[in-house]
């Protein structure tokens, strides 16, 4: 039996639409052999399970409060209904004091090596939960080879055994329809091409180097920039940076969006721009892949290692560099080989996904 902790699916972008779609793929293919722990919040999201198969947690109103209950609560009720179920936890925190054995993934290890992007507070204690959590750890999942790669790097007395690589999977919006109902006028209106970019506002992200790039090239293309995506930390500096170089008309910040005014705007953009400091995956660029979007990315860690040879590559820390091939790629559509994008992002599905983790779970020394 697995116990999969899906509590972060509203909670948390990334780690929620992880813990969403691999808890319905693995549960679709092994009913019998699987246990959904959700918030009550969330039982409509999983209908598609039984009653009986679902263990809900109330009152799980934000992060730190499903961080006490997953650490005090939850492990206790687990054990005490299925005191031989392997728990899987979707990130770098495992359950501490439980008595089963535990599976965690690891999406990155950003905190350790990037410097000033976090506050201390948050380093303190991603530092503090991670020593504790792979060392609890029966088995981890590394969403890439990059991220573990990078486990071995701050851990080295951790076994390279106990590790496994499992790619995420990813929607492919392009195959949905659009309910254009849902589709906001701010969006329908845009009536100018656009380089997009789908990001959280934050440091790492690199949308500041991004508009310095744009800033260089405004003059000579006749694209606008947008950004999607939700305030992260230091956000202020970025909306600061557009006024500063007088890009307010130029750079259009979309905020958070739906999955209908996503599929619209990758729909329609001209090039996708994805040039983060550091991920332990990258999803947007194979989402821009999957409408065939030419895309620019950095050339460091994960999002190199998931593109390939799909994807013109920059080093996101030289602005010059960036604006050269902005540039170029508006004016050469043709740049990059779009039928072989379609033929990459097969590689990405959650059914894959699901099935080598289930693998790795099984791989435990439990009879499931």
């Amino acid at each position: 039996m697995i116990v999969f902790n899906a509590l972060q699916t509203s909670l948390n972008a990334g780690i929620g639409r992880y813990s969403y779609e691999l808890a319905k793929e693995l549960y679709m293919k092994n009913p019998k052999k699987l246990k959904i722990v959700i918030r009550k919040e969330d039982q409509e999201l999983f209908s598609f399970a039984r009653s009986e198969d679902l263990i809900i947690a109330a009152n799980i109103k934000n992060s730190k409060i499903r961080n006490i209950y997953e650490q005090l609560k939850l492990p206790w009720i687990i054990h005490k209904k299925f005191p031989d179920a392997i728990i899987h936890y979707p990130d770098t925190m495992a359950p501490l004091f439980s008595k089963n054995k535990v599976v965690i993934t690891i999406h990155d290890l950003a905190f350790k090596s990037l410097k000033g992007v976090f506050t201390w507070k948050t380093v303190w204690w991603k530092n503090f939960i991670t020593n504790l959590s792979i060392g609890k750890a029966d088995k981890i999942i590394a969403i890439t080879k990059f991220t573990k790669d990078e486990i071995l790097k701050h851990y080295p007395k951790i076994s390279e055994e106990k590790i496994v690589v499992i790619y995420n999977g990813f929607n492919d919006f392009s195959k949905e329809s659009i309910r254009e109902k849902n589709v906001g006028d701010k969006i329908k209106n845009i009536n100018k091409p656009y380089i997009l970019t789908v990001s959280t506002i934050s440091p790492r992200k690199n949308i500041d180097g991004l508009i310095k790039a744009f800033n260089r090239i405004k003059g000579e293309v006749n694209e606008n920039l947008i950004i999607v995506g939700s305030n992260g930390w230091m956000y202020n500096e970025v909306y600061k940076l557009a006024e500063q170089l007088e890009l307010n008309d130029r750079v259009i910040f979309m905020g958070k969006v739906n999955d209908d005014e996503l599929k619209y705007l990758y729909r329609n953009a001209k090039i996708f721009a994805y040039l983060s400091f550091y991920e332990g995956f990258g999803l947007p660029p194979l989402e821009a892949m999957s409408y065939e979007i030419p895309c620019l990315v950095s050339d460091i860690g994960s999002i190199s290692e998931v593109v390939e040879d799909k994807a013109i590559k920059v080093t996101p820390y030289s602005i010059e560099e960036i604006s050269k091939y902005l540039l170029e790629m508006t004016r050469n559509s043709h740049i990059l080989d779009r039928k072989g994008m379609s033929k990459h992002i097969k590689k990405f599905s959650w059914r894959i996904c699901a099935k080598e983790t289930f693998d790795a779970v099984s791989s435990i020394n439990i009879y499931l």
